[in-house]
């Protein structure tokens, strides 16, 4: 079996929601309450402040892009363990896009962030392959996968021609997000920030 193969027959889709994150608390040097939220803007580089949920954040330069923890009781109509991408436009538009938990730390989540008006997919980088399909405009899919050295591309659905193309060195327990907007298609690796207050 290739590592092609071995890498998507591996792939698992993973919907459910969980209420909490506990697992995740050695990841922040505080420890992220128990009904949190996790929030991250992208985007916004230069600025100090966003607002989300009538709540308003620091962006902090070292934590750009980083998943910042917030007790679900500070955000309007959040719930506890919901993950959310906030993504600016260069028009200066700003759209909140939900996502999916990750809890299997054995696996690699693999997140398409979709804030363009056309439908996406993950492929591999030669189009040979769909990893994550059909995610439409301001929404995101993901996939579990096994770590593995491959490269992947975001197309428009229905395209042989690539919008991006990334090489990618996964890690266990390590997750990725492929986020795309007017301006083009960034990878980021997840992190975690220090607790909002």
């Amino acid at each position: 079996m290739t590592r092609f193969s071995s890498f998507i027959n591996a792939a698992t889709f993973c919907f459910a929601a969980t209420a909490g994150s506990a697992s995740d608390n050695a990841l922040y040097a505080e420890a992220a309450p128990a009904d949190a939220s996790f929030v991250r803007f992208v985007g916004f580089q230069g600025a100090t402040s966003a607002t989300y949920a009538g709540r308003s954040f620091d962006l902090r330069p070292n934590e750009a892009e980083a998943y910042i923890p917030i007790s679900a009781a500070h955000l309007s109509g959040v719930d506890a363990g919901t993950f959310v991408t906030v993504i600016r436009q260069p028009n200066g538009v700003e759209t909140p896009i939900e996502e999916a938990d990750r809890s299997n730390k054995a696996k690699v989540f693999l997140f398409l962030v979709n804030a363009t008006d056309q439908m996406l997919d993950l492929r591999l980088a030669d189009g040979s392959m769909t990893v994550i399909e059909d995610v439409a405009g301001f929404a995101a899919g993901e996939r579990a996968v096994n770590p593995v050295k491959i490269g992947l591309g975001v197309f428009p659905d229905g395209s042989d021609t690539p919008l991006a193309v990334f090489d990618v060195s996964m890690k266990r327990g390590q997750n990725l997000s492929f986020v795309a907007d007017d301006s083009g298609v960034r990878l980021i690796e997840h992190r975690f920030g220090a607790v909002a207050k």
